[in-house]
């Protein structure tokens, strides 16, 4: 007889019929885990044999009602924005429509239409990009406040 006795776990391991070679063999010399593994047999059928818990009431919509409602105001913020963006752009359209003489010297190998072309879709892909990206912002904080 072997004086090591199995862990909890293992003897429920065997009980669950999942056992290995070695708890097997084991349980099968020791008097002690065998009639633990028949008191843990017992457990799990009778826990098997009784009913499913089940709620009288809809858990969903209590929990629902808990929960803040977002609040439905117009954003200012984002007219605050898009009112900075106009500023940035013309902040620095202005600057390069007055000074082009000047940055078509500084450029003189590229031609007026190509330097434009370039600028313009620059300045369009930031655009885009930044309004984009502030949306994400406020969506992913909306999210956070509820609002």
């Amino acid at each position: 007889m072997n004086n090591d006795h199995l862990s909890e776990a293992e003897i429920q391991e065997y009980a669950l019929g999942t056992a290995g070679l070695n708890t097997k063999e084991h349980i099968g010399s020791c008097a002690i885990c065998e009639a633990k593994a028949a008191n843990y047999r017992l457990i799990f059928s009778a826990m098997d044999q009784l009913p499913q818990p089940a709620f009288d009431f809809d858990v969903t919509s209590l929990m629902l009602a808990q929960l803040p409602q977002p609040e439905t105001s117009p954003d200012r913020d984002e007219r605050r924005f898009y009112l900075l963006i106009f500023g940035a752009l013309a902040s620095i359209s202005i600057p390069v429509y007055v000074y082009r003489v000047y940055f078509f010297k500084m450029f003189s190998g590229i031609l007026p239409a190509a330097m434009y072309l370039v600028i313009l879709v620059t300045v369009f892909i930031l655009v885009f990009q930044g309004i984009e990206m502030f949306r994400k912002y406020r969506k992913q904080l909306n999210i956070l406040n509820y609002k």
